[in-house]
């Protein structure tokens, strides 16, 4: 039998659905959407049912332990074994489908080997009237041979022996061990991971016959003679879309039942009108937000379903640019290969591979310069070679050109038609029409997400009547409506020649393509996929913040200085006796000084953070789809800024020891710091959850600000806790300033005495009916409140009768003669006493007063477990944290 004189037909229900050329050496049949031949609309047809292979000059099929069996000619044929197929041979697999064997077709052009790709198949399926590019010819299949091998490893590294020279495979990548009479595939631990029939191999897997092992751009097919058939198809990746539908809601759909077929190696331009919905098609083509119904092909592999098995070939640059611009061009891609790039990558590797890029995009010249000083193109030349780094085959961009002058835009169009010719399939949104005859095809889409045209962009002048491309956009406008423009399309020949004509291998390669697959398996920005670790992550990030920093010198050189310029401030503001006893202490200044303190701490690191995740929200979202993780992401945010609350509540603590007289013993001042610290980071906290938060920069401080005005009228140092209801008093317990704010009043030993002090404890009406002489127990109330008490400014309230005994009475005469001047001694005895009683009394009453008016609002701050404080402190903290991380998380979804 000739190899090249075979084909299948396949019959359903008496129905011829499609003949098949077997110009290959080896094809699989089942339901699976990756089989050669997917029969998917017969669920007692297996997911791998059979194979058909090329050996020793005839074709043989075998069943690979199909379910319901495979049936020659109404024989079920025994599990794996091969059985010759001899021209008019009948084969059933399942219930609806036939498959007849015919031997007697014309010769054709040659074998073309299965891992010359799907794209030479579906050339050899359709006929001459493909239009290919020249440079799309895949690269021929490799069999290699796993007989007699007890092991066979695959990675980059030259040793192994499968070499896969690309940046998205790993050294030593993954291993097939022959065990136990059976082959047995193991991921080595791999960045990018391997993946079997689309799910990813954890650990370990026993590989059967028409097993699809994709590793990197490489697909590797098991077969029924131990032998793998390797297909290269770095460069050569199809594109199809099947009836694309994006339904928001029941009366809200964005996409209109889209079909497309993008070959391998093509330029194609995205136009339209406003609200055509161009982004929304491209998201659903790139499957990061798929369709709500419908399909996406690449190279006949449903890519909803097989999503994590080609993010490493897909390559996304979004309107907005994807670098920091106070990086270096160098730095920039650097930093970007570190994270995409396998973790056993070396930096002589990564520097070739960051040449290579450079030299590409013709940004050699620029490499030490600032990304801030490019101009836009050459700012948007560094977006794409962010994505170039890892050799995606699959190039989606977002409004490139957007913002370009006319001769940048011309030099960007014509580098992406460099890119394509030179192995890419580029995909780009487009305002700008100029150039758009650079592209091989163009997606012209009407209002509401119509389709008005997919074609050649020399054909779309002539399908809409116009001298230039930019006027077809006032005429789809205008002339008919969105859906009229689709039908007209559906009617035309571009959409046979472009879009039937090409889908008709799809749908005999992947059977039925109805709108119920597409939800299945939606992949997630975060969806599970083996990167960099999260402690290299970890590094990377924290060095690539460090290079920002230092860059951003002026940035560096305010965050350093705003502590020391405030803590000034305290020399100006604050009396330096505030806490003395003396009469110039000010207990209800002192107060509001360590509450300041704690407020200014709390601003300061929210507004030194607020922008910190935000300002980099486009940069987070594409690394997050590449495999970025948000627990080394938000971590290299927050351990810069313990440092920086670390230094500022040094500075904080120091300058006002200098500027007023709190205690200054090394356990007080130990004290302080740790309490500042903590009210620091939390602040900073706060920050980073309003920057997670934040839809967008300008809107960072307003939300901010609501974060801290609960802060400041709730935090127990403004109002008074006594002051608030049953919601002011939860409010004041989730304040984060009331618990350093009453830490502080502790520490500084601001009413140590007076909570300390027995007498205070008893309800306020009986402890002001208590008799001097009652309280002679008491440190804080009575004649002791001068000698034993603490507090600042008591001795303002100090007279001398205090330490003075009362006058004495006069003696009573004996002498008759003598009473007169009795009464007059009497007399100013009696006026003595009633004024050193009203000076003893009134110095006791205001003094206790004093206290008894500060006690009564700020008493539950007088004495409190400082350790317990620092632990809720410590807990906030956590809590907000998490927050972060949560808010993080759901950008996933949302």
């Amino acid at each position: 039998m000739n190899q090249q004189t075979a084909k299948i037909d396949v019959i359903r229900a008496g129905i011829l659905q499609q003949s098949l050329p077997l110009s290959q050496s080896y094809i699989t049949l089942g339901r699976a959407p990756d089989n050669t031949l997917c029969l998917s609309d017969d669920l007692s047809v297996s997911r791998y049912h059979a194979q058909i292979a090329w050996t020793n000059n005839d074709y043989v099929i075998t069943d690979v332990g199909s379910s319901d069996g495979t049936y020659v000619n109404g024989q079920r044929l025994p599990p794996q074994v091969p059985h010759r197929l001899s021209h008019g041979d009948i084969v059933r697999m399942g219930t609806e489908f036939e498959i007849k064997f015919s031997a007697q077709l014309a010769p054709s052009a040659g074998p073309v080997n299965q891992s010359g790709g799907r794209d030479q198949q579906y050339k050899t399926i359709l006929g001459a009237d493909i239009n290919f590019r020249a440079q799309a010819a895949p690269v021929p299949a490799q069999e290699l041979n796993l007989q007699g091998k007890n092991q066979f490893t695959i990675g980059r590294d030259p040793s192994n022996e499968m070499i896969i020279d690309h940046p998205s495979v790993s050294r030593f990548h993954s291993q097939i061990r022959f065990e136990n009479g059976v082959y047995t595939l193991y991921d080595l631990n791999s960045t990018n991971g391997t993946y079997v029939n689309g799910q990813q191999v954890l650990g370990q897997r026993r590989l059967v016959v028409g097993d699809n092992i994709r590793i990197g751009p490489t697909s590797l097919v098991f077969q029924l003679n131990q032998t793998l058939l390797r297909t290269n198809e770095e460069g050569n990746l199809r594109v199809d879309a099947l009836n694309l539908n994006k339904q928001i809601r029941k009366d809200l759909n964005l996409l209109q039942n889209i079909s497309l077929s993008i070959l391998p190696r093509e330029f194609v331009a995205i136009a339209g009108v406003s609200g055509g919905g161009k982004s929304t098609l491209m998201d659903s083509l790139t499957g990061f937000r798929p369709a709500t119904s419908g399909n996406v092909y690449v190279n006949g592999i449903d890519l909803y379903r097989n999503f994590n098995a080609y993010r490493a070939e897909i390559g996304y640059v979004p309107q907005r640019d994807i670098v920091h611009m106070e990086l270096t061009v160098e730095q920039a891609l650097d930093f970007a290969a570190q994270l995409r790039m396998p973790a056993d990558t070396t930096r002589v590797e990564r520097r070739k591979r960051v040449d290579e890029v450079l030299r590409e995009l013709n940004l050699t010249h620029r490499r030490e310069l600032p990304i801030f000083s490019l101009s836009g193109g050459q700012l948007k030349r560094v977006s794409i070679g962010v994505e170039l780094l890892t050799k995606p085959s699959l190039f989606f961009l977002d409004e490139a050109t957007s913002g370009l002058d006319p001769g940048t835009e011309s030099e960007l169009m014509q580098l992406l038609r460099e890119l394509a010719d030179q192995g890419r399939t580029i995909l780009l949104i487009t305002h700008a029409t100029d150039n758009v005859m650079l592209c091989d095809q163009v997606i012209f889409m009407a209002r509401g997400g119509n389709l008005a045209y997919y074609g050649p962009p020399q054909e779309a002048l002539a399908y809409f009547g116009v001298q230039r491309f930019n006027e077809i956009y006032r005429k789809v406008e205008n002339e008919l409506s969105p859906e009229e423009w689709k039908q007209r399309y559906l009617q035309s020949q571009q959409f046979q020649n472009y879009v039937v004509a090409r889908q008709q291998v799809i749908q005999g390669a992947v059977g039925s393509h109805g709108g119920r697959g597409a939800g299945r398996n939606q992949p997630l920005p975060g969806a599970r996929v083996r990167r960099i670790s999260s402690l290299r992550q970890f590094i990377i990030l924290s060095k690539r913040n460090l290079a920002i920093l230092m860059r951003d010198r002026i940035g560096l050189a305010l965050m350093l200085a705003v502590a020391p310029l405030l803590g000034l401030l305290d020399f100006v503001a604050w009396p330096p006796v505030l806490f003395t006893q003396a009469e110039e202490g000010n207990p209800s200044l002192a107060i509001s000084m360590l509450f300041t303190m704690v407020l200014i701490a709390v601003m300061v690191g929210s507004l030194a953070t607020m922008r910190e995740i935000v300002k980099e929200i486009d940069i987070y979202k594409r690394e997050r789809i590449i495999g970025l993780q948000i627990l080394p992401y938000v971590m290299s945010k927050v351990w810069v800024a313990l440092l920086l609350a670390l230094y500022q509540a040094f500075i904080f603590v120091l300058f006002k020891a200098l500027a007023v007289d709190i205690p200054s013993d090394t356990t007080t001042l130990v004290s302080l710091y740790i309490t500042m610290a903590l009210a620091t980071v939390g602040g900073m906290l706060m920050g980073l959850l309003g920057s997670a938060v934040s839809p967008n920069q300008s809107v960072a401080p307003m939300i901010v600000l609501v974060f801290i005005v609960p802060q400041i009228l709730f935090g127990g140092g403004v109002l008074p806790v006594n002051t608030f209801g049953p919601a002011g008093q939860t409010l004041n317990n989730l304040a984060l300033t009331k618990w350093p704010f009453e830490a502080l009043m502790t520490i500084t030993e601001f009413g140590t005495d007076v909570a300390e002090d027995s007498c205070w404890s008893l309800p306020r009406e009986e402890r002001r009916d208590l008799k001097n002489d009652e309280k002679e127990n008491c440190q804080c109330l009575g004649p002791n409140l001068f000698k034993g008490c603490k507090f600042p400014g008591i001795e303002q309230f100090y007279v001398p009768e205090i330490d003075q005994d009362p006058p004495e009475k006069p003696v009573s005469p004996t002498n008759p003669q003598e009473l007169e001047a009795y009464e007059a001694q009497l007399n100013e005895w009696s006026e003595e006493l009633s004024n050193y009683q009203i000076a003893y009394n009134g110095a006791i009453a205001e003094a206790e007063g004093n206290i008894d008016g500060l006690y009564d609002k700020f008493g539950q701050a007088f004495k409190v477990e400082v350790t317990g404080h620092w632990i809720v402190l410590t807990i906030y903290n956590l809590i907000v944290f998490g927050l972060i991380l949560l808010v993080q998380k759901l950008k996933d979804i949302l």
